[in-house]
């Protein structure tokens, strides 16, 4: 027995038009340019969520094979903040202190060589790097063991399902409707408030 659905980008953009009023509840479908605005508000919305710290479900890991570098781009993805990162040699780890920018910045000599046991993690706007310190000397297999909070995906094609789990459907449908209410300069029914509610 199936416990979750699974809502695509059109289900979500369709539920959230008929909300804030700019098609009718029996629609099954919308105009193009419609769905359109929909699913460009959806994707400011999830993306500006991100700020809000409304992120239980995106903690993920990955993990980073140390070299002789100062510094690392995390690659697939760019997190939004690093919760833990931790040095692993020969199956033990050890937690890592994290650094301010001015720390790092203020480090008199960053080619100094041991264990790594601090980090400063420069978010930036595409990319990401991730800075140890001391280095390594020579590397054998160590390597960095990150625990993130993950980017909210990017909505795209209609018919991708949407990155949030099926308890958070409402609390999208209900800011969306708030977003499209507000960009098509209609009376909200109080959605906003309903979507910070179910959240």
């Amino acid at each position: 027995m199936a416990v979750t659905g699974t809502y695509t980008v059109r289900d979500i953009c369709l539920k959230g038009l008929k909300k804030a009023g700019v098609i009718a509840q029996d629609a099954q479908s919308a105009e193009a340019y419609e769905t359109t605005t929909a699913r460009d508000s959806l994707h400011v919305l999830l993306k500006s969520w991100q700020n809000a710290d409304f992120r239980v479900f995106t903690l993920a890991s990955q993990s980073v094979t140390l070299t002789t570098a100062a510094s690392y781009t995390l690659s697939p993805v760019r997190p939004m903040s690093l919760e833990t990162v931790r040095f692993k040699s020969d199956g033990r780890e050890t937690p890592m202190i994290q650094m301010m920018r001015q720390e790092y910045d203020e480090l008199p000599d960053k080619t100094v060589t041991g264990q790594p046991t601090q980090y400063y993690y420069d978010r930036q706007r595409e990319a990401a790097l991730l800075y140890v310190w001391p280095l390594l000397a020579s590397a054998s297999g160590e390597t960095l063991e990150i625990t993130y909070w993950r980017e909210i995906e990017d909505v795209d094609a209609l018919g991708e399902a949407i990155d949030m789990p099926a308890e958070w459907y409402r609390a999208v449908i209900y800011g969306l409707a708030a977003d499209l209410c507000d960009d098509l300069e209609l009376n909200s029914p109080e959605s906003e408030a309903k979507a910070l509610m179910l959240l």
